[in-house]
Order: structure tokens, then C-alpha cells, then sequence
């Protein structure tokens, strides 16, 4: 396990401790889930009622596909229950609070609010903060967090290893290391199944989502000298593939495939706006290039929303790109 902070030791202190009050808990993480946030938060759920407190997953836009089949994933609401309001509340994997698949209020009522992430722009807005940047996920932080409890259950080890495995792309991104290498392991030792779970994920695609993937990937082309790879998603695509577009952010990973390509973007129409997924092979800082336009993420991973059309999107971005580049090639 990785050395601590006393700042980090002290704050896993003090989880640990609110963890053992009587609850009932409210667990929330941002929006659109991915398999870390709904991995972390339903490990978390089913630890803490291990233990014989109540604890509630909320997320206002549900649970997306393919993470229907993790275990209490039918257990996630929509809304958050009345009288969950004012208790203790856990936000995972949510830099800044606002982000939160929670109606509005709902944390500001809370007794209090523990706020566990790996965003290095998390703006500490928790009463207690367990915040790791240098941690490949929220399930990795989590299993460090409990593992020395004894109560990690097949079911709480499998949700983990989902969340550590998608915030690596299956172990292949550039924040995959030796100490998310051997929690990975050790979450296999406590019953979780690695091809089971990579399946599930990966290998069980519905499709109109494999139609959806092709369209998108005709859309690729390269800019900037062939070091920046851009694909579309619009509206009509989704319609003529069948899919409601669900879990598109690993197609964004895509065009990190093409020889030369150092960051991929993917803009996809949502409402009268695009939301734009950035990745990078590692060399360039695709937070820093979201930040600028008022969105962030990760070094490798970032995310902002950007007004349409689609056209003017893409200019703003890649003068964006090409003015981070610049920079950190000065």
C-alpha cells in the first residue's frame, strides 16, 4: 500500500470513524456515471450495510449501460429519499460539488459531506476530503481505504476492480502502476473475476452501440499536423444507429489509435450544445486544455461543454489544443 500524508492518514481517519455513526448515508458521484463512480459508490453502499447501516446510492440519470449487471446496480435511485435528507453524505469522484447527480440543496442540507476523489482540480468543498491525484481511481482509493476492515465481500471486490479497471482502459492507460497493479490483485484474491468482468464491460456490446462506433470512427480525421485526431457524434446518428448513445466516452478513446496522434477529441451534440471528451497518449495535458475553456478532467482524460454549433465547437477547441501544445512544447 502506498506511503500516506498525514493529511491523507488523518482523513482516512476520520471516514473510518464517521463510517462507524448509525447513519443512513447518502452516497452520490457525478453525473453520467462511469464504471469507476458506480463501482466505488455501490462497493461503498454495500460495505457500509455490511455493516448494518442504511445507505442509499442516488443518481438522477440512473445507471447507463453496459454497468447494469454490477451488483446492487437495480438499487440506484433517481431521487434521494426524504428522509435522507440532512444525513451524512459521501460524494465520490466529483471535483467540484455542483457536478453532483443529486438534486440541488440536497448536499448543502447534509450533516455532513465526505468528499473522496482523484481529480486533480477537486476543489475540497467536503467537510472531510480524501483527495489522491496521484491515485489511478476512486475504487482504488476506496479499497485502500477498507481493505485492512477484513470486510471486503466478492461482490464489494468485483465493483472495485470494475472501477480500477475502467479508469485505466483495462489496465493500458498511462496511470496504471504498480500499486494499482497489486490492489487489482489482491481484489482477484477476495473473488473478483478478471475476464468475467472484462465481458461484461467490453465484450457483450449491443448493436446499435458497434454501428454507432463505426459511424463515429468515419468521421475521424486529423489536424495539426496529424497529432490531434477529431470524430462526431450528432443526433442523427444516434437515431440511424438505433442506440441512445450510452457509455460513448470509451469511444473517444479511438482515435488515440491512429500513428502520430497525440490527443483525441470527440464532439458530440447534446441539447443545443457539444460536449467535448478529450484523451491523450500522455504527452500532452488535456485538463489543461479543458480548464481553459472552462471544463477539466484528468492529465490523460478531461471533459468540458461547449456551445454549438458543432463547427464553431471545433475551432475553439483546436485553437485551444494548438495553443496548449505550443506551450508546452516552449
Amino acid at each position: 500500500m502506498n506511503g500516506l500524508t498525514k493529511t491523507a492518514a488523518e482523513s482516512r481517519r476520520k471516514i473510518l470513524e464517521v463510517a462507524e455513526g448509525p447513519g443512513p448515508f447518502l452516497i452520490a458521484f457525478h453525473r453520467r456515471p462511469d464504471g469507476d463512480a458506480l463501482g466505488s459508490g455501490l462497493a461503498l453502499k454495500l460495505w457500509l450495510e455490511g455493516r448494518g447501516r442504511r445507505a442509499e446510492v442516488v443518481n438522477s440519470g440512473g445507471v447507463p449501460d453496459p454497468f447494469g449487471f454490477l451488483p446492487s446496480a437495480d438499487r440506484v435511485l433517481l431521487e434521494t429519499p426524504p428522509d435522507l435528507l440532512g444525513c451524512t453524505a459521501f460524494v465520490l469522484d466529483t471535483p467540484v460539488v455542483s457536478r453532483a447527480a443529486v438534486a440541488e440543496g440536497v448536499l448543502e442540507r447534509a450533516a455532513l459531506v465526505v468528499n473522496i476523489d482523484h481529480h486533480p482540480d477537486n476543489t475540497n468543498y467536503g467537510d472531510v476530503n480524501l483527495v489522491d491525484p496521484s491515485a489511478s481511481s476512486v475504487a482504488l482509493i476506496i479499497y485502500e481505504l477498507l481493505a485492512d476492515t477484513g470486510e471486503l465481500s466478492a461482490a464489494i471486490s468485483s465493483l472495485l476492480y470494475v472501477g480500477a479497471m475502467t479508469d485505466t482502459g483495462g489496465f493500458r492507460f498511462g496511470n496504471t502502476g504498480a500499486r494499482t497493479l497489486r490492489a487489482a490483485a489482491e481484489l482477484v484474491a477476495l473473488g473478483a473475476s478478471p475476464s468475467g468482468l472484462a465481458n461484461a464491460v467490453y465484450g457483450e456490446q449491443p448493436l446499435g452501440r458497434l454501428r454507432l462506433l463505426g459511424m463515429v470512427l468515419s468521421t475521424t480525421v486529423t489536424e495539426l499536423d496529424g497529432k490531434v485526431a477529431v470524430s462526431v457524434l450528432t443526433e442523427r446518428m444516434k437515431s440511424d444507429a438505433g442506440s441512445t448513445g450510452e457509455d460513448i466516452e470509451g469511444m473517444a478513446s479511438f482515435g488515440r489509435l491512429v500513428a502520430g496522434v497525440e490527443v483525441a477529441l470527440l464532439l458530440r451534440e447534446e441539447g443545443g450544445g457539444v460536449r467535448v471528451s478529450l484523451r491523450s497518449k500522455g504527452t500532452v495535458d488535456v485538463n489543461a486544455i479543458a480548464s481553459r475553456l472552462g471544463g477539466g478532467g484528468h492529465k490523460a482524460a478531461a471533459g468540458v461543454l461547449l456551445d454549438g454549433p458543432i463547427e464553431s465547437a471545433r475551432e475553439r477547441l483546436l485553437e485551444a489544443v494548438a495553443e496548449t501544445m505550443v506551450g508546452e512544447d516552449a
